[in-house]
């Protein structure tokens, strides 16, 4: 995709790729590769190096002085007004008080202090986000993000009293809605590294083709490393795009709302499971934590998915290829996988066979040592 014909989608992510491949290989390069003027990719280039990833955000064109804006007193009238007599509209109440404004005036103010309920027409509804989703391939995106747990107050007890996990690593398909977590006492660079590891051969165990996913994360170290990295890709970033052939997405700084599925995942797990359950051990509380994932993919109707679960929407797709058992993914403690793996056991609930799991653990250390390798010889 050419930088021109990003302008409709995640362009703050091209223009990323674009900074970077001009810090790696210079202006011309990035320029040739992207189908744009070199103006342009010194300007992103810029911007970046002065403000970092804030500066590959759209700046305002809004003008700074406008003559014919009305006074500030005037505006707070036409709220006050509004407030006291809400079912008046803009023409009655410039009308009846003599404003000295038009209409339109007043109706511009009211609707940048959100006092105008709009209807959505029927041309924005088929937009909406969530026909969009329907619309979408099994597992074409995966959002993914982490969770601190500590801010719960029938968890945080627990967590202190039983040595529990402190952070929740999750990913949520926006096709099917359908979440996969997993946990951390850290939460560092090398537990998502696991976590991405761990999901990503369990989705081609069961059909999903890699090389057709995007995982989109927010800009958090534990998923793109530190910010003195500069252009070389993480840990995490060269798991995903180079070993799993898939492509990872980074969201605008501060815009959380771009990983609204796997955000409003968390709010869920909270008020259904920690503030719930109670737990004897961390046997236990894998045990539940595995339990509330095969209800939440299997049994859970979601109604912005027209009550519909995880699994049913997987069922009305005609792709043959993927399994229902994609849905299952057993909860593990990410920081114990090495250790333990050293000591022939794991915390790891009873319903995995042991001879799959250890099969799957040396495959994923492999994996994962050949990514750091790589990573340290391209340094030096």
């Amino acid at each position: 995709m050419t930088y021109y014909g990003a302008i409709v989608g995640n362009i703050f992510d091209m223009r990323f790729r674009m900074v970077q491949m001009a810090q790696d290989r210079g202006i011309s390069e990035a320029a040739r590769v992207f189908a744009t003027t070199r103006k342009t990719v010194g300007k992103w280039k810029r911007r970046y190096e002065q403000e970092g990833l804030a500066g590959l955000n759209d700046r305002s064109r809004a003008p700074k002085n406008i003559p014919h804006k009305i006074s500030e007193e005037l505006e707070e009238q036409i709220v006050e007004l509004r407030r006291r007599l809400p079912s008046w509209g803009q023409d009655r109440l410039a009308e009846e008080f003599a404003l000295p404004c038009s209409p339109k005036t007043v109706n511009r103010v009211l609707h940048s202090h959100e006092l105008i309920k709009k209807r959505k027409k029927r041309w924005q509804k088929r937009k909406d986000l969530r026909e969009r989703k329907k619309r979408m391939k099994l597992f074409e995106k995966i959002q993914m993000d982490v969770k601190d747990l500590s801010d719960i107050d029938r968890y945080w007890p627990q967590m202190k009293r039983l040595g529990l996990p402190r952070y929740e690593f999750t990913a949520r398909g926006m096709k099917t809605g359908g979440c996969f977590f997993c946990y951390g006492y850290e939460k560092s660079l090398i537990n998502s590294v696991l976590f991405a590891g761990y999901l990503g051969q369990h989705l081609q165990k069961y059909g999903v083709k890699l090389n057709e996913v995007i995982f989109q994360t927010d800009n958090g170290t534990e998923f793109v490393g530190p910010p003195n990295m500069k252009a070389q890709k993480s840990a995490f970033v060269e798991l995903i795009e180079d070993t799993f052939q898939a492509r990872h997405m980074r969201i605008p700084p501060g815009q959380c709302t771009w990983n609204s599925d796997v955000e409003a995942f968390h709010g869920m797990v909270e008020d259904d499971f920690y503030d719930v359950e109670d737990y004897r051990n961390a046997h236990e509380f894998l045990a539940k934590a595995y339990g509330y994932q095969l209800y939440f993919n299997y049994k859970r109707k979601n109604r912005w998915r027209d009550r519909m679960s995880p699994v049913d929407i997987l069922r009305s797709e005609k792709n043959g290829k993927v399994k229902k058992k994609v849905l299952n993914l057993p909860p593990i403690i990410l920081d114990q996988l090495i250790p333990e793996l050293n000591k022939g056991g794991y915390l790891v609930p009873a319903a995995v066979r042991k001879e799959h799991f250890f099969t799957w653990i040396e495959s994923l250390f492999l994996t994962i040592f050949k990514v750091f390798v790589l990573g340290f010889l391209r340094v030096f």
